[in-house]
């Protein structure tokens, strides 16, 4: 007999997603981790801010599923009734999110040791360590969430450490030759402002920095964290990590000493509030599974059909040597778009019950510039514990999961909230899905409301969505004191993406002075539903509405940018009006925007709003599955309040025979998936009344899935 179901090895945000994922689904997980508090390198030891796709300047492309409910509780946490981001109370909030689930033993201070083997190619059982001695554990599967892969390693499990060479893979960033340099490790500090100076008198043995030795490197008084306080890259980042931690503080007291004592950093009033004890690693081991992802894949978009995951962060190489390199701390390749990450890259080659996640998984040097990240390292976490169950469930290997219910891992994700690039909502056991949905009224597309009026000296544009057969009339809200002459010209386009000037549909001109509101621009075309593009050129600067939140469903379009595609949204209507934000897309499968639709219904403006979903026929229920809009486009850390897009007050009423019964009713939610569990319910349908949101004055919701489990 097994000990646990599945033994997940290090509790930093990989792992705990892992564990949580695999706990929910019914498997009794084992979390080992070695340090007093969870979290890795996003715990208060190290304090590095979870980031991921959405800081790879991708739209709507912020990690959902468990990673998005850690981020939620550590901004809103209401153990501490405030946010507790970046702060050592996030530990505590990291705690109770694992202790919640009744499936995990949580064992901290505990180091794994050693690998037991059943034979060369599987794991019988893990001894481990702590204050009350040594023990092993038992499980059929084992997750590796390490970083450095202690178990993974011990247990012989192929790996690679260090740089390939451009010719292996084709990769263009790899350097000539292979290497054995890594990216280097980090050492945090913070600072506080204090009423009055204060100085600072460095130890002899901190290094002493002149401004040219960090000509590249920002460096006032007030930042948050310096990551380029980096060294180790052509050490052993893990047999010499205690030489590293020790060059690593005589760094940050250097470069303290600096921003301090030499220059004019107007840092008198500055003092060290906290210097971090233990070291942030970005890369060690990567462990070989059945695919190696490579820097063609992370470019491309290689859309594999076994896609667990996605990842979006640019390629970020930094120099071995560290702030020591003369150069630039890091080079950062933006990637056109997010790309799909295989389940093969998650489980090991040659030790058949092993899986890993996190910044060892299989992967290149180059392509792990961009998979390391935390945001990114949870959700290759929650699909490694998603596909523990189904190893439970079959009773087979990971690689059994690849070859044979890949599918089913999909859906599963897809369930729990996770995003699979293209692949859409199949579950058979989602009654939702044939479902006849109606709702209390739809927005037009448009932005009337904006944030400012921005200046525009070069073209612009903005693709949008047409559900009617006519343009007749595109209004922008322009501004300016001088004679213009503006060009409106009308495109079709494949998707809100695509910033192809091919196919013109229209063109006009106006000649405006002193004006400051809406223009009408007039098109007057029969057109196909589907996507369009204007494009606004102009003979002077000017002034636009211009909004700073995107919107689903409009896509700016930046001429002057390398990618093009940019945040935000000018201020436009369109006549006759476009419906895009149906309440049908509650139930199409999809739960984030994409550059084919919204995917949500939006009301009107005004509240209460509400939506109905009638069942084919009567039908026996007791789960409901909700996803709101927490504007994904957003990166992690940015706001510390909730989202105003999010349904705050909502009511769900259950029908029967002709008469709603109320359900539950939920008030003060800033949660993006609610997952609502209840006795079994004979029922024709559903009603869900939107009595409030966090400050939008629209009802937005995603999807709505209902279940009998």
């Amino acid at each position: 007999m097994y000990d646990y179901d599945v033994i997940v090895i290090g509790g930093g945000i990989a792992g705990i997603c892992a564990s949580i994922s695999s706990a929910r689904l019914g498997c009794k997980v084992a979390l080992i981790h070695d340090r007093p508090v969870l979290g890795g390198n996003f715990s208060s030891e190290i304090r590095v801010h979870i980031c991921g796709s959405a800081g790879g300047g991708h739209m709507f492309a912020r990690e959902s599923g468990v990673v998005d409910e850690i981020v939620t509780e550590t901004r809103f946490s209401s153990i501490f009734g405030r946010s507790v981001w970046l702060e050592p109370g996030q530990d505590i909030v990291l705690l109770d999110l694992v202790k919640r689930e009744p499936n995990i033993d949580l064992f901290l201070e505990t180091e794994a040791k050693e690998a037991i083997m059943e034979n060369p190619s599987r794991i019988k059982a893990v001894r481990v360590e702590n204050q009350r001695g040594s023990f092993t554990l038992s499980a059929p599967i084992f997750i590796d969430c390490s970083g450095d892969g202690v178990i993974a390693y011990n247990a012989g499990a192929e790996y690679r450490m260090g740089r390939e060479g451009r010719d292996e893979f084709k990769e263009s960033l790899a350097p000539d030759k292979p290497d054995s340099y890594t990216l280097g490790s980090s050492l945090m500090f913070t600072t506080k402002r204090l009423d009055r100076p204060v100085r600072f008198t460095p130890p002899e043995w901190a290094y002493k920095f002149e401004e040219k030795d960090l000509l590249y490197r920002s460096h006032s008084p007030n930042e948050l964290n310096y990551w380029w306080i980096e060294y180790g890259g052509t050490l052993d980042t893990i047999k010499d990590n205690e030489k590293i931690k020790e060059e690593l503080t005589k760094i940050l007291l250097g470069v303290w000493d600096h921003i301090k004592n030499r220059g004019n950093h107007k840092a008198e009033n500055y003092t060290l509030d906290w210097i971090g004890q233990v070291v942030g690693k970005r890369e060690s081991r990567r462990f070989i599974g059945d695919y190696i992802l490579t820097q063609k894949d992370v470019e491309e978009g290689t859309l594999f059909p076994d896609r667990v995951a996605y990842g979006g962060w640019p390629i970020d190489l930094h120099p071995p040597k560290g702030i020591f390199d003369p150069g630039p701390p890091c080079e950062q390749h933006r990637l056109k778009d997010i790309y799909s990450i295989p389940f093969r890259c998650l489980y090991s080659k040659n030790i058949e019950n092993l899986m890993f996640a996190g910044r060892n998984i299989s992967a290149t040097h180059i392509a792990l510039g961009s998979t390391r990240v935390q945001g990114t390292c949870g959700l290759l976490g929650q699909a490694v514990g998603t596909a523990s169950y189904l190893c439970k469930k079959y009773g087979i290997t990971p690689r059994e999961v690849y070859k044979n219910h890949i599918g089913e891992l999909q859906q599963l994700l897809l369930r729990e909230d996770c995003y699979i690039i293209g692949i859409k909502n199949e579950d058979p056991y989602d009654i939702a899905r044939d479902s006849r949905v109606s709702a209390s009224s739809c927005k037009p597309l448009g932005i009337e409301e904006f944030t400012f009026l921005s200046l525009v000296n070069s073209s612009i544009g903005q693709s949008f969505i047409v559900t009617s057969s006519r343009i007749d009339t595109i209004s922008l809200y322009l501004s300016s004191k001088d004679d213009l002459t503006v060009t409106l010209s009308i495109y079709k386009v494949d998707s809100l993406r695509d910033t192809k000037l091919d196919r013109l549909i229209a063109k006009t001109s106006l000649s405006l002075k002193d004006v400051n509101g809406w223009i009408d621009f007039y098109i007057g075309k029969d057109v196909e539903p589907g996507y369009y593009l204007f494009k606004l050129e102009c003979d002077k600067s000017f002034y636009i509405g211009f909004s700073s939140r995107s919107f689903p469903g409009i896509q700016r379009i930046d001429f002057s940018s390398e990618f093009k595609i940019a945040h935000g949204v000018y201020a436009f209507r369109l006549n006759p009006p476009s419906y895009p934000y149906v309440p049908e897309n509650i139930i199409n499968g999809i739960t984030r925007p994409t550059y084919y639709g919204p995917n949500l219904w939006i009301s009107d403006k005004g509240l209460p709003q509400r939506v109905d979903i009638d069942l084919p026929q009567r039908t026996i229920i007791n789960t409901i599955y909700l996803t709101f809009d927490t504007y994904l486009d957003s990166p992690e850390h940015s706001r510390d309040v909730p989202e105003p897009e999010c349904v705050r007050d909502y009511v769900i009423y259950c029908k029967i025979c002709g008469e709603e019964r109320k359900l539950l009713e939920v008030r003060g939610n800033y949660y993006r998936r609610r997952v609502h569990r209840f006795e079994e319910i004979e029922s024709d349908g559903i009603s869900i009344e939107i009595l409030g949101t966090n400050g939008d004055p629209y009802a937005r919701i995603f999807e709505v899935r209902i279940y009998r489990f």
